[in-house]
């Protein structure tokens, strides 16, 4: 996480349009970090939870949108995952859980972020085929169900950043 975290902030330091740099850099590293982690071997879902974490802590990091950047990694990274045959809906499940775990840790709207990576991931889904469209969207529905609990919890904690605006 930190790893795609870092690349990603220095990848764009400096950068005009930051928003769009930190779009394609974001698609590259989630991308990169999938079709990696599948060469050796790795647990796909565990690489995108993870990845997915460190986009939106350097979007966070760098001012940029983080709706837009949840909802695009996470997208990125069900497509790269049918690219290289692994399970979409486990990785689209894994994606919402590191989003959500990402929003806590800096104390963002985590349901707002969440329904923004489970965008991604059904609209990704929805280009593979219809039967990772109804996978995917089982395992999303479940997933957000169960990032619920943390969204409560956040509200008793303390108030929530709102997302910046590109």
């Amino acid at each position: 996480m930190n790893l795609v975290k870092n690349t990603l902030v220095t990848a764009i330091s400096g950068a005009r349009d930051v928003g769009g740099e930190m779009g394609t850099a974001a698609i590259a590293a989630v991308r990169g970090s999938i079709r990696a982690a599948s060469e050796i071997g790795a647990d796909l879902g565990a690489v995108a939870r993870y990845s997915i974490m460190g986009t939106i802590e350097a979007a966070e990091q760098i001012g940029s949108e983080l709706g837009g950047t949840a909802r695009s990694a996470t997208r990125d990274a069900v497509k790269t995952t049918r690219d290289v045959g692994g399970d979409v809906s486990r990785v689209a499940g894994q994606a919402i859980q590191g989003t959500a775990e990402a929003a806590v840790r800096l104390g963002a709207d985590v349901g707002s972020l969440v329904q923004d990576a489970a965008r991604g991931a059904v609209e990704a889904a929805d280009r593979i085929g219809s039967a990772a469209s109804r996978a995917v969207r089982a395992t999303v529905t479940e997933a957000v169900a169960g990032t619920k609990a943390l969204a409560s919890a956040q509200d008793g904690a303390k108030p929530a950043r709102r997302r910046r605006r590109a």
